[in-house]
């Protein structure tokens, strides 16, 4: 695993063309690469992803994903005809492929691990792909966690795929795209293609773009120190300067001297001939632009569908924030990606034979087993309703079985219209000493009061 982890997030070499114009070769980009200690070098290099997960909403933002997707199984079900439903198929095929969704993908990562780093890519790269390897009866026999592959759009397959196995990287050539799952970023390319989601909010909001750029020209010239050097006034009667600056030449390039030491970290300077150097305030314009930088961990939140509460600390925030924030978290970020996630899966490995027989759950239940009281309260609401009988709440407690807990219950103000009358009319004909009630559901007309 740590071989994995190392291979997969190092620099990778220059991919080989796809051969298809518009269509990346690879889902990672190369971090450009930066030397020199510059101020405005070091702040280019954070345009790669491993250096953006360094800015903790980001980090935080990707991790919450990546982790909330790890944990939630991927269930290949089948419809139980008995009872009309979906349940999971623990025989034969459905065994298999149960295993493969949920526990090892393939023999160097677990499920988790490999859900995990999907969004991981997803987010970070724009797209990820898993590649399915079947055995010579066509079953799927492993699911691989893609590289980098290119695509054909003219045969409409993946030119060349490239992902590691336990024995070393494995390239594939002309793989149909029936064989690979893809699950692209919201923001797309004309292609289909998605775009990682730091390029899109770096690309796509100008007025953005245009804040920050003034922010880092201010940072740049001004946010460490500002300052005027000036060349000494000769003396009446002198024509040259017996210590000073000799010319204008040399005033400019000890100004520049002086800004490329300020830039590589230094703060005081001792320069020959300066006479004197006036320092110059952050104007209230200045100021007022770095605050809004302040504005960028909202920005990020916003981009990666996290709640700020779960992204960063509030101090005045109540429990009920974070308990809307996750709820608003579940239902408006990781429902439309689970459903995403589920219909590219059941399209790779359902066909259309066993289209309404066969599906893809991914189910949420885990989501709650940190929360006891929403659990009981969900249990509890559908026992209430006759959704789930005592006993299979129990199971999902991990609780034994208990007699007569199979039989559904249903609350006993909540009946049929028709049940509710013939109840009303049962009770109106009552009498004092004779409790003995008609049966609504026979024709008790002649039966003795």
């Amino acid at each position: 695993m740590d071989r994995f982890f190392a291979n997969f997030f190092r620099k990778r070499e220059a991919a080989q063309p796809s051969g298809v114009p518009g269509v990346p070769s690879s889902t990672m980009e190369q971090a450009p690469k930066v030397e020199g200690a510059d101020y405005m070098e070091r702040i280019a290099y954070t345009r790669s992803p491993q250096q953006a997960l360094l800015v903790a909403v980001v980090y935080q933002a990707v991790r919450l994903r990546s982790d909330v997707m790890s944990v939630m199984p991927v269930q290949y079900q089948k419809k139980d005809f008995e009872g009309g439903n979906f349940v999971q198929d623990m025989r034969g095929l459905g065994k298999r492929i149960n295993y493969l969704l949920q526990e090892e993908p393939n023999p160097i990562m677990t499920a988790a691990d490999m859900w995990r780093l999907v969004e991981i890519n997803r987010l970070l790269y724009g797209n990820a792909f898993i590649y399915i390897e079947r055995d010579e009866f066509g079953f799927p026999e492993h699911l691989w966690l893609v590289k980098e592959c290119g695509y054909n759009i003219n045969t409409a397959a993946y030119a060349s795929i490239v992902y590691l196995t336990d024995h070393g990287y494995v390239t594939e050539t002309n793989v149909p795209a029936s064989e690979v799952m893809h699950f692209p970023n919201t923001f797309r390319y004309p292609n289909g293609w998605g775009i990682p989601t730091l390029q899109y909010a770096n690309e796509t909001l100008a007025l953005n773009r245009t804040i920050k750029q003034q922010s880092l020209e201010t940072a740049a010239k001004g946010g460490r120190i500002k300052g005027i050097i000036s060349e000494k006034q000769p003396t009446q009667g002198q024509g040259t300067l017996a210590f000073g600056l000799l010319n204008q030449g040399e005033v400019q390039k000890t100004a520049q001297d002086m800004q490329r030491m300020f830039y590589t970290g230094q703060d005081i300077v001792s320069m020959h001939g300066l006479e004197q150097f006036q320092n110059l305030s952050m104007t209230s314009q200045d100021m007022q632009m770095f605050e809004q930088l302040g504005g960028t961990n909202d920005d990020a939140a916003r981009f990666f569908g996290t709640p700020r509460p779960l992204v960063m600390l509030d101090t005045n925030s109540h429990y009920n924030d974070y308990q809307n924030a996750t709820m608003e978290f579940h239902s408006r970020t990781i429902l439309p990606q689970k459903n995403g996630n589920e219909k590219e899966i059941a399209r790779k490995l359902i066909g259309f034979k066993d289209y309404g027989t066969r599906r893809i759950h991914i189910c949420e239940d885990p989501l709650m087993v940190m929360d006891p009281e929403r659990r009981a309260k969900v249990a509890l609401l559908k026992q209430q309703a006759g959704i789930s009988t005592v006993n299979e709440s129990r199971r999902d407690f991990d609780m034994p079985a208990v007699e007569d807990g199979d039989v559904p219950m249903a609350s006993a103000n909540l009946m049929t219209l028709k049940a509710l009358i013939a109840k009303s009319d049962a009770s109106a004909q009552l009498k004092p000493g004779n409790y003995t009630v008609n049966d609504p559901n026979k024709n008790n007309q002649n039966q003795e009061q």
